[in-house]
């Protein structure tokens, strides 16, 4: 009895270390530092001496601790040993102004000593440390111009021992190579597109190459939670390639300029249209940062150059590719089919500072654009048949602004007409679809058509002198009727005819009326005849009451006013009453229902 009843072990405790190993850490920490305290406070030849005697003792012990298995033991040793090869040195001061050779001499002795030791981490790690030593402080030996090299040459060294190396020299290596990795970028982007002489390519090399080994270190497991989200380390590779490469090449010349910018659009679209797996993943990243780069800095250097032929070829190419990557691939169409249009909209615009074409050839061309667009982008599904409509009507819009902006008066209402067909065409084919038979989108692109015909009527009836009323009524009131789409056909007449008619018939029934014109009264009297049949042998009521009410008004108000007017007058007031009383017997309310003898 002992032992208490409902007592339970103690748990146990988080730490993986053992008490040996704390009893290895003071002792190195405090070794090391003792040591160096000795040679900074004292230096001399007997001081360094001393350190180096106590730095190949700890590397000797540490190499039998490693032939024996005592893990902790040889990378303990091993720490020390190198924290006491630096104090020996006296490599931690601030001035980097001596001689590598020292580094250079500990750089290799660490290395053999890892080569006797494989399984020390610690070797491999100091000698990559007192080589990055050396370099610091051989900087001045190396001309200015080739520092930036330098760094990328020491951030590839980085770079490979990261993907070869074990674990934890690989991240220790990685997060050592940053610092020389980001001077090297920095300064290769400067030197690619600033030097001259062959030197910019070499710079580009070296960054492609610093970009390249980043992106295989993002392949190595160990390294990934070193290196951020999955897509930051290809994005970053691929603007730091993308941005070497147009530096050096725009010290070509414009036509070089062009061409990488095409180039930059191939990788991305290429990239885009045939990289599949786990390949599309790492390298698709890469191509469009690369691609976006390389088009956009030529870009921005065409036009800051006033560039306007080549800009025009760069953005007619790159529609190409674009386009093919829509047919290729549906789920990138929704983007690369509006793209392919904007890019012919800008080829087609930039064509008009150094005269290649007049507004007036290139309106025709963007409203060429524009019913291609809507020919081509009617078939596709929702998302993508979205997208290249609001690109076709950059089409239409650019056409109409050059149009206006010249004068062209008729040249403009003939492109708004065609445009207003291309739109109906599109407002019929995708209303086919049962799916967007009654879609809001269908009944707004069947109203845009209407609206740029009615525009193009109005233009060319200003543009011929017409002042005549139904020149402009009468559009209108056919943009009404076609803006109102099937719905003539299956919807309710009112909403769907009513609008139409009306616009059509008022204002040319009151003028027929209140200026005496015989010739527009006929005709307004034909046409609501024929509207008052029409409508009666269809069957569709707006029609028919439309017709027959312009009918009687355009009767009474011509009587009107042939009649002198008292008796006009009086006719007036029979009317209303009738209609009054008429009303009233069909709708009794308290006085009107009551005879007369019940009234008071």
């Amino acid at each position: 009895m002992s032992e208490s009843v409902g007592t339970s072990p103690l748990p146990a405790l988080p730490y993986r270390a053992r008490p040996p190993q704390v009893l290895l850490g003071v002792g190195a920490v405090l070794l090391v530092s003792a040591g160096a305290a000795v040679a900074s406070a004292y230096g001399g030849g007997l001081a360094r001496l001393l350190l180096l005697t106590l730095a190949a003792t700890a590397a000797g012990l540490s190499l039998r601790a490693a032939w024996t298995g005592l893990r902790s033991s040889e990378e303990i040793l091993a720490a020390c040993a190198a924290g006491l090869g630096v104090a020996a040195g006296d490599l931690g001061r601030p001035e980097l102004g001596g001689t590598p050779g020292i580094p250079v001499v500990l750089a290799v002795v660490f290395l053999v000593l890892g080569l006797a030791a494989p399984t020390t981490a610690t070797w491999p790690v100091a000698s990559w440390l007192a080589a990055q030593l050396a370099v610091l402080h051989g900087l001045h030996l190396i001309p200015t111009g080739l520092h930036t090299e330098l760094y990328l040459c020491v951030a590839l060294v980085g770079l490979g021992i990261a993907l070869v190396g074990r674990r934890v020299v690989a991240r220790l290596a990685l997060m050592t190579t940053a610092p020389w990795w980001l001077a090297g970028v920095v300064g290769g982007s400067s030197s690619a597109w600033a030097d001259d002489g062959g030197r910019q390519w070499f710079s580009a090399a070296l960054m492609i190459a610093a970009g390249l080994g980043l992106l295989l270190a993002r392949l190595r497991e160990s390294l990934d939670p070193l290196l951020g989200p999955p897509t930051l380390v290809p994005v970053v590779a691929g603007v730091v390639a993308g941005a070497a490469v147009t530096g050096a090449f725009s010290s070509l010349g414009p036509l070089s300029m062009t061409l990488t910018g095409y180039a930059g659009v191939l990788i991305a679209n290429l990239g885009a249209a045939y990289l599949e797996g786990w390949r599309r993943g790492l390298f698709l990243p890469v191509a469009l940062a690369a691609g976006i780069v390389m088009t956009s800095l030529c870009l921005v250097q065409l036009l800051a150059g006033q560039r306007w032929a080549q800009l025009s070829l760069l953005l007619l190419l790159t529609a190409i590719p674009t386009a093919l990557v829509a047919v290729h691939r549906s789920e990138d169409r929704p983007v690369a089919l509006p793209t392919a249009v904007g890019c012919l909209v800008g080829a087609v615009l930039l064509t008009l500072p150094d005269g290649r074409l007049g507004p007036g050839t290139a309106a025709v061309l963007l409203t060429v654009l524009y019913g291609a667009a809507l020919a081509l982008g009617s078939g596709l599904d929702v998302p993508s048949r979205k997208a290249t409509s609001a690109a076709a009507a950059v089409c239409a819009a650019a056409a109409v602004l050059l149009l206006t902006a010249d004068g062209r008066s008729r040249a403009l209402a003939l492109v708004l007409a065609v445009q207003g067909l291309c739109t109906l065409g599109w407002a019929w084919r995708t209303g086919r679809s049962p799916v967007t038979a009654n879609d809001d989108d269908a009944r707004a692109s069947w109203r845009a058509g209407a609206a740029q015909l009615v525009l193009a009527a109005w233009v060319g009836a200003a543009t011929a002198g017409l002042a005549t009323v139904e020149w402009y009524s009468l559009p209108t009131a056919a943009g009404l009727l076609i803006g109102a789409g099937p719905q003539l056909r299956k919807g309710a007449s009112w909403p769907a005819w009513g609008p139409g008619l009306l616009v059509a018939a008022v204002p040319s029934a009151v003028l027929a009326v209140t200026v005496s014109d015989g010739t527009r009264a006929v005709g307004v009297l034909l046409v609501a005849a024929g509207v008052l049949v029409a409508g009666a042998r269809t069957g569709i009521r707006a029609p028919l009451m439309i017709g027959a009410g312009t009918a009687l008004a355009l009767a009474l108000g011509v009587t009107v006013r042939a009649l002198p007017w008292p008796l006009g007058t009086a006719l007036v007031i029979g009317g209303v009453l009738l209609a009054v009383g008429m009303r009233r017997e069909l709708r009794p309310d308290a006085y009107f229902g009551a005879r007369l003898a019940d009234l008071r």
